[in-house]
């Protein structure tokens, strides 16, 4: 019997970046959670924007934000990972100075951080993600006072090449990267990652990986399937994710989501 749900959000649920959502989403989560299964939000996203996309059931489910790096209920934060600031200060600076073209924000359990509050990336985080997002002219040298758990590089349409020929060797032994979608390549704290917060979760609610379904559709997710009992790659995931979860649904336009969720019940 299925006691966790584990979805990821953009390109799962909803197109990227938007906290436009098919309502009868929300009338499920409330049918599962009385038949006492747990819903989990997890994403790339800040925990502000998954609350904002989930405002109805908000207080009924539980959150992985920032790509595992934070983990909580609406009350409470029950686990958190951090950065050194040597390590994401000098990512900041080498992404600043060696990568044309991208640009980069910082994310606290609180709030995440810019440099310029007219790019189109923080328009985008701001305006369609719903996020709480403020401005620091220069974060590497001017920025200090919270915990940094995530950065993440960004580029319109390939931030996974873009970071590949310097970016990606230099850092990748130091910290987890997770390419999230073709704009986002997401830097966390090693052992900050989908896979291990929802083992945290399972843990912490006394539920086996047997009794965990989750759903996905990118490579950040991909361990993320492989380690629940029952696993499903929307039909517009990457190819290497469809083969590495047991299943596949439709895509998240026909909310191939919801319609397995409605099984459950």
């Amino acid at each position: 019997m299925i006691k966790l749900i584990v979805s990821d959000i953009d390109g799962t649920l909803v197109k990227d970046g938007t906290l436009d959502i098919n309502p009868e989403y929300m009338d499920v989560i409330r049918k599962l959670t009385e038949k006492g299964i747990h819903f989990v939000a997890c994403s790339g996203r800040q925990y502000s924007s998954e609350k904002q996309l989930f405002a109805p059931v908000k207080d009924i489910i539980s959150y992985i934000s920032d790509g595992g790096t934070l983990i909580r209920t609406s009350e409470k934060i029950l686990k958190v990972h951090t950065l050194s600031d040597e390590i994401w200060k000098n990512m900041a600076r080498m992404a600043k100075k060696e990568m044309p073209g991208c640009d980069y924000f910082i994310s606290s359990p609180n709030r995440s951080y810019a440099e310029n509050a007219n790019t189109p990336m923080f328009r985008w985080l701001r305006d369609s993600y719903g996020y709480d997002i403020r401005e620091v002219p220069d974060l590497a040298e001017n920025f200090a006072g919270e915990q940094i758990m995530k950065i993440a590089i960004y580029n319109t349409d390939h931030c996974e090449e873009k970071c590949a020929p310097v970016f990606t060797p230099y850092w990748k032994d130091k910290v987890n990267m997770a390419c999230a979608g073709k704009e986002w390549m997401d830097c966390t704290p090693h052992g900050a990652d989908k896979k291990s917060a929802v083992a945290f979760l399972q843990e912490y609610l006394g539920i086996t990986p047997e009794e965990t379904c989750t759903f996905g559709d990118n490579i950040n997710d991909i361990e993320m399937l492989k380690s629940a009992g029952v696993s499903y790659a929307v039909a517009n995931a990457r190819e290497e994710v469809q083969k590495a979860a047991k299943k596949v649904c439709p895509f998240y336009e026909e909310d191939g989501v919801l319609s397995i969720l409605k099984t459950l019940l």
